[in-house]
């Protein structure tokens, strides 16, 4: 997950401007082969198809904004079509502990209150990856010196991670989630179930599936094993219950997507949508499609028929999408024609 803010900050806080610095600096350690660990075979490069065509691909709903605010940030989707998001009642877009989180599952948004101590200033951060289950139970990033945080049976509490600097990197459907240290890689996984936390065997996990098998920045565990990932050739983000790996090449002069599914022998590298410099994975879900894209250019990837659908609406400005469900909803924050409030909405195919 890049370290960029999804919405502007006047002045990004110490902890995380070092936490970003710091896992810079450790890219090379990161990097480092596991131990044991098999060599990830030679990726075949594959072909594929952009669906053509100008027109609106998507409908927008909006999520409706409490009253007394005037700006939403999107945090987390499940399949239901509940939405996690912060409300912001100042003029500018910019993050501060005014804002107040809530959970959007149709009706009027409720107001979701953090424990004593914990700000909300820069929930909306994009540095990890706030997880919404299916039943409502969540986990989210916090950036406030404190803990990421646990929502079950109505009540937030903090998750028993060794540090505050460690950040929920994504989750399984039932909120399994891996963790990670960005200033030191070391990872951790936390079991909803029983609250349990233990350290993982690599470093900067990405993503976790209900058998337990983890992607992380140089490491993939598939049913025959553990793999070595090159990350001068591409990088691991996301994998789904099938087993699906979906990654990124951060090496060449413009991103590419990797794709390895649990039936195949080597990873494929896919050729890039039409028109196109770069495209970098964003979410993945258990239909095996793809939310990718890069700046103003946003695809749904469905690697079953090696094909990009471009996401386009009509009387709004996509200004970012976050989550892909399994109906192949899209969480995305946009502006509409004439107006200057940034809205949390739900893409949803025609």
């Amino acid at each position: 997950m890049s370290p960029h803010l999804r919405r502007p900050l006047s002045t990004p806080p110490a902890r995380l401007r070092l936490a970003m610095l710091g896992s810079a600096l450790l890219g090379a350690a990161l990097g480092a082969a596991q131990p044991g660990a098999m060599p990830t075979p030679r990726p075949q490069t594959v072909k594929a198809s952009t669906a053509p065509g100008s027109g609106a691909t998507f409908t927008v709903q909006a999520v409706p904004l409490p009253a007394g605010f005037r700006h939403a940030f999107a945090l987390a989707l499940n399949n239901k079509g509940h939405v996690l998001f912060v409300a912001h009642p100042g003029a500018q877009a910019r993050a501060d502990d005014t804002d107040v989180l809530h959970l959007w599952t149709g009706g009027t948004p409720r107001a979701l209150p953090l424990p004593a101590s914990f700000k909300t200033g820069e929930l909306a951060s994009s540095v990890g990856r706030t997880c919404l289950a299916d039943d409502g139970r969540f986990v989210l990033n916090t950036f406030s010196e404190q803990l990421p945080l646990f929502f079950s049976g109505g009540r937030l509490t903090p998750l028993p991670l060794p540090d505050p600097n460690i950040f929920i990197q994504n989750c399984a459907p039932d909120l399994t989630a891996v963790a990670s240290d960005l200033n030191t890689g070391e990872s951790y996984l936390w079991q909803a179930a029983t609250g349990a936390v233990q350290p993982l065997p690599v470093s900067g996990a990405h993503d976790v599936n209900r058998a337990g098998q983890v992607v992380a920045d140089s490491a993939v565990q598939r049913p025959e094993g553990l793999y070595n990932v090159d990350r001068k050739v591409w990088q691991p983000q996301f994998i789904n219950e099938a087993g699906l790996i979906l990654g990124e090449d951060v090496a060449g002069d413009g991103a590419t997507l990797y794709v390895w599914p649990a039936n195949a022998a080597q990873p494929a590298q896919v050729q890039r949508p039409a028109g196109t410099d770069a495209v970098f994975a964003q979410d993945l879900n258990e239909k095996g499609q793809a939310l990718v894209g890069y700046l103003d250019d946003q695809f749904i990837y469905t690697h079953a028929t090696r094909t990009y659908r471009p996401i386009r609406v009509e009387g709004w400005r996509i200004q970012g999408t976050y989550a892909l469900n399994d109906q192949g909803w899209v969480l995305a924050q946009a502006i509409q024609n004439g107006q200057r409030a940034v809205r949390t909405v739900i893409l949803k195919p025609k």
